[in-house]
């Protein structure tokens, strides 16, 4: 074989495997992926419009506290619908849960937003923040001191389900309790 038709070949094969190695993502439509659009944003339709919870100021984030080495799997996660970071009245149950065990033992938490592989990893890990944020408004409503909350956003990293990214059960909130 010449070396124009092995180089030829050797291109076409590395064309083809970069595609096949290169993770597809689908596109969501601008009202739904863009902030501002069709999910749960009040009539200001902006980031900072999701609830009362944009007044509550965050506390300082210590380098030593983050999700990965906090206590999980102690409370159920609480789950949304599909594009939304709305607490369904069903879900709110687990909210007072930890609120209650919070209060009583004056824990520090992090809340943890995740979401499935639809939409770009940006607007994911945007829709991760504004649920950790409902449910620290949530628990916050429910008397828990706001300086005990930290909230951190994964997006559609550390799927709960990956062999079905789109499974409702990758659209959660985790909770941690600060070692």
């Amino acid at each position: 074989m010449n070396s124009t038709r092995l180089l030829a070949v050797l291109t076409a094969s590395l064309v083809t495997m970069t595609g096949v190695a290169c993770k597809k993502k689908e596109t969501m439509t601008a009202g739904a992926a863009g902030y501002g659009g069709t999910g749960d944003f009040g009539a200001g339709g902006g980031y900072d419009s999701y609830g009362s919870g944009a007044n509550i100021p965050l506390p300082s984030r210590s380098g030593s506290n983050s999700f990965y080495n906090a206590s999980k799997g102690q409370f159920a996660p609480v789950y949304f619908a599909f594009d939304s970071f709305q607490v369904s009245s069903a879900e709110m149950a687990k909210v007072r849960e930890v609120a209650a065990f919070a209060k009583r033992n004056g824990s520090e938490l992090i809340i943890a937003g995740f979401t499935d592989d639809v939409g770009t990893e940006e607007y994911n890990r945007g829709l991760g923040d504004r649920r950790a944020l409902a449910v620290r408004d949530a628990l916050v409503g429910n008397g828990v001191g706001s300086s005990k909350i930290q909230t951190v956003s994964f997006g559609e990293e550390m799927l709960a389900d990956p062999g079905n990214p789109r499974s409702g059960k990758n659209r959660r909130v985790e909770f941690g309790l600060i070692k």
